[in-house]
């Protein structure tokens, strides 16, 4: 066989595969996909997510990762699960959201748990909040040892959902983010607002804490 029959059998295989069976942010909906529906219906479902998700690949292949890792899929997950379920995308989507972040706080919670951790966070609070909002715009930003609160004005994830039609499949990573800021050990972390759900900004409000809370 030679090389160009390898590689485009490769290309074939490839696109055939689903994506989201090797997303870590995703895969596990489709779990919750065949518990809501049945496998049937959440097969459907996930293949019609990852010929979506594909197709955007597709179109745009010099993307952002950022869109590549979570604004593509949400947004064809989302379509897929209003086009065999209309009118649950936003609920589905958004208490995966939730799950989600609740699994990725218990891992910020064993790291910020090893000694040193949250005071080594606090005393690089300036870098770790500019790589953090690097993309997004801000204001009102206050960065020290002590405190990190910011408002963020424009996201990148809600701009590239808008642009895709679909602009409540941010909301899902919304909920992600929600959940697992809380799991930092050695901060008070407050959010009241989001862009996603239609506010005026994210408000991002972060306090050290002190050695009850690990901080220290």
């Amino acid at each position: 066989m030679d090389k160009k029959t390898v590689q485009k059998r490769g290309e074939i295989m490839r696109q055939r595969e689903n994506q989201l069976d090797q997303s870590f942010v995703y895969k596990k909906l489709k779990r919750e996909l065949v518990h809501r529906y049945g496998k049937e219906k959440a097969c459907a479902i996930w293949e019609e997510a990852g010929e979506r998700l594909r197709k955007l690949e597709t179109a745009e292949p010099e993307t952002d990762k950022t869109s590549r890792m979570f604004t593509f899929p949400a947004a064809a997950i989302y379509q897929a699960i209003e086009r065999y379920a209309p009118g649950d995308a936003l609920g589905v989507t958004r208490a995966y959201g939730k799950q989600f972040g609740q699994r990725v706080r218990k891992i910020f919670r064993r790291i910020t748990a090893l000694p040193g951790v949250p005071a080594l966070m606090w005393k690089h609070m300036d870098k770790l909040a500019g790589k953090m909002s690097d993309g997004y715009g801000t204001k009102n930003v206050i960065i020290t040892t002590e405190q990190c609160a910011m408002d963020v004005i424009s996201c990148p994830i809600c701009d590239k959902a808008k642009e895709l039609g679909v602009p409540e499949a941010a909301q899902m990573i919304c909920c992600m983010d929600k959940e697992y800021m809380t799991g930092i050990r050695g901060m008070d972390y407050r959010r009241t607002k989001s862009l996603a759900e239609g506010d005026d900004c994210c408000d991002y409000r972060m306090k050290r804490t002190g050695k009850k809370s690990g901080g220290f």
